[in-house]
C-alpha cells in the first residue's frame, strides 16, 4: 500500500497541470516498454505489444493489441481526466498598483475559491516559442512558490467568517511583487523585469525555461498549490487534484500491470472534462474512436469486425465520488453514500450524469464479489444532482457499454482533496481485473 500511495503522491508532484499530467503519463507508459506513435504516420501493430498516442500535449491513449480477432473479444477499456479545477494566467498583462504587481487569472473548472487564498502558489504551463525552423512546444514549472491571493483582514470585514464571496476579477489576482523594480519571484537583482521590458510572466518563465522572453509566442500557465502531496493519519492521502489524477494513476498501474490476453486493452487519459470535454483531445472528440478505428483497421480479418467489437466491449468510467462529510450530514443520501476507506465508489444517476445501467452494475458488483473487493454505492440525494464524467460521453461516442467508478473524495475540487490509502488499492485491483478479463 505505501508503495502505491508514494508512487500516487510522486505523480501528482509532478503533474501540476493536465500538459504535465499527459507528459508523466506517457513517461510512465514508455518505462514499461509501451512505444510511442504519432497519428500522422502509417502503423504497423504487433499483438500483445503495447503503445500510446498523445494528442495536444494533454490527453494520452494507450493500447495492447490483443491475440484474438477484435469482432469476437471487443475492448477491455478504462479512461479518466487529466485536468483539475484551478486557476488559469488571463492574457498577458498585469496589474501594478501602488508598487504591487499582481496577475490576473480566470477560473478553469468549477473551483471551490475560498482555499486559494493566502496560500503559496507555484506556477507551471506550457509555452510555444521561437525555434530554428518555425517554433516548439517546452512545459516547465517553478519549484518555488511564486505569488499568493493575499486576504481581506478580519478589522475589515468583521463578518468574513459568515461568508464571502470572492470576485474572480478583483479578488483573486495573484500577488508576485512589492515595489516598482521587483523581478521574478521578488529577487531584486539588476537587470529583471523593468530593465528588459518584459511582463512578469514572461521574465518567470525564460527564467525557468533559458528561452528569451522575447522568443516567447505564447503561453498557457496556472497557479497551483506549491504544497507537495502527503499522506498522513490512518491511511489517509491529502493533495491537489486528486480528482482525477489519483483514477489517472490507478489506470496507468492496472493497464502495465495486466498481462496480453485475447482483447485488445485500451487506457485513455482526456482533457478538458472539467470544462465539458469539447476539445479537440477530449472525450468528445474523435480521439479515442479514431484509435479504436485505427486499431482495427490494422488488425481486423473483416471491416466489420470494427463494429462487431464495439457492443461486446467495456469502457470503464474512473473519476472521483463524493464522500460522506460528517459535518454536512443532509446533504448526503446517508445509505448511499460512499465513506472514506470502505471501497470503491459505483456511481449511479438517473439522469445519465453518471454512465451506469443494470446490466453494467451487476457485472461490476459480480466482479467484486468473485475477487472480495470492496465497494459501495453513490447516489446523490434526489433533490439534488452531482456532476458528470467522461463516461456518459465516452459511451454515446462509441456506443458500447460502461460503467462509473470512482475514488471517494472529501473536499472535490478544493485546492487540496482528501482520500483514503484503501480505496486506491481496491480501485487497482478492480481495474487490474477488468483489464485482465477475457471476453
Amino acid at each position: 500500500m505505501l508503495e502505491n500511495i508514494k508512487s500516487l503522491c510522486e505523480f501528482i508532484d509532478a503533474s501540476p497541470t493536465a500538459f504535465h499530467a499527459a507528459d508523466s503519463i506517457a513517461a510512465y507508459l514508455a518505462a514499461h516498454g509501451s512505444r510511442s506513435l504519432s497519428e500522422g504516420e502509417a502503423w504497423s501493430l504487433e499483438p500483445g505489444t503495447s503503445y500510446h498516442v498523445v494528442r495536444g500535449g494533454r490527453s494520452v491513449v494507450a493500447f495492447r493489441t490483443g491475440y484474438g480477432n477484435i469482432g469476437d473479444t471487443g475492448f477491455a477499456m478504462a479512461g479518466a481526466h487529466t485536468d483539475s479545477p484551478g486557476l488559469k494566467i488571463r492574457g498577458r498583462t498585469e496589474r501594478s498598483d501602488k508598487g504591487l504587481r499582481r496577475i490576473a487569472v480566470d477560473v478553469y473548472g468549477g473551483a471551490i475559491l475560498s482555499g486559494w487564498t493566502d496560500r503559496p502558489l507555484a506556477l507551471s504551463g506550457r509555452i510555444v516559442a521561437r525555434a530554428s525552423r518555425g517554433h516548439s512546444a517546452t512545459l516547465f514549472r517553478t519549484h518555488e512558490a511564486v505569488g499568493i491571493i493575499p486576504s481581506l483582514a478580519i478589522h475589515l470585514n468583521r463578518d468574513i467568517n459568515k461568508g464571502f464571496e470572492l470576485n474572480a476579477h478583483n479578488h483573486l489576482p495573484v500577488l508576485v511583487a512589492s515595489g516598482a523594480d521587483s523581478c521574478a519571484f521578488g529577487s531584486p537583482q539588476a537587470g529583471g523585469i523593468k530593465a528588459k521590458g518584459l511582463s512578469w510572466v514572461a521574465e518567470a518563465i525564460a527564467r525557468e525555461t533559458g528561452v528569451e522572453g522575447k522568443d516567447i509566442l505564447a503561453f498557457e500557465a496556472y497557479f497551483h498549490d506549491a504544497q507537495k502531496a502527503l499522506s498522513f493519519g490512518d491511511g489517509l492521502v491529502n493533495a491537489p487534484r486528486l480528482d482525477d489524477l489519483a483514477g489517472c494513476m490507478a489506470i496507468a498501474k492496472a493497464y502495465c500491470a495486466a498481462e496480453p490476453g485475447a482483447r485488445t486493452q485500451i487506457a485513455c487519459f482526456l482533457d478538458a472534462e472539467e470544462i465539458g470535454s469539447a476539445t479537440a483531445q477530449g472525450a468528445a472528440s474523435s480521439f479515442v474512436r479514431d484509435i479504436l478505428a485505427r486499431i482495427s483497421l490494422s488488425t481486423a480479418s473483416r471491416p466489420e469486425d470494427f463494429y462487431r467489437a464495439l457492443p461486446k466491449s467495456l469502457f470503464v468510467s474512473v473519476d472521483a465520488a463524493q464522500a460522506w462529510n460528517p459535518a454536512y450530514p443532509e446533504k448526503y443520501d446517508e445509505g448511499l453514500t460512499p465513506k472514506l476507506g470502505k471501497g470503491v465508489a459505483l456511481k449511479i444517476n438517473a439522469n445519465q450524469k453518471y454512465a451506469t445501467d443494470c446490466e453494467t452494475e451487476a457485472l461490476f458488483s459480480r466482479l467484486c464479489a468473485d475477487f472480495s473487493i470492496p465497494w459501495q454505492t453513490y447516489m446523490a440525494k434526489a433533490d439534488m444532482q452531482p456532476g458528470s464524467t467522461i463516461g456518459p460521453i465516452s459511451a454515446s461516442r462509441l456506443g458500447m457499454p460502461a460503467v462509473d467508478i470512482g475514488h471517494p473524495l472529501l473536499s472535490m475540487h478544493a485546492v487540496r482533496e482528501t482520500m483514503a490509502a484503501q480505496d486506491h488499492e481496491a480501485m487497482l485491483r478492480i481495474l487490474t481485473l477488468l483489464f485482465s478479463a477475457d471476453a
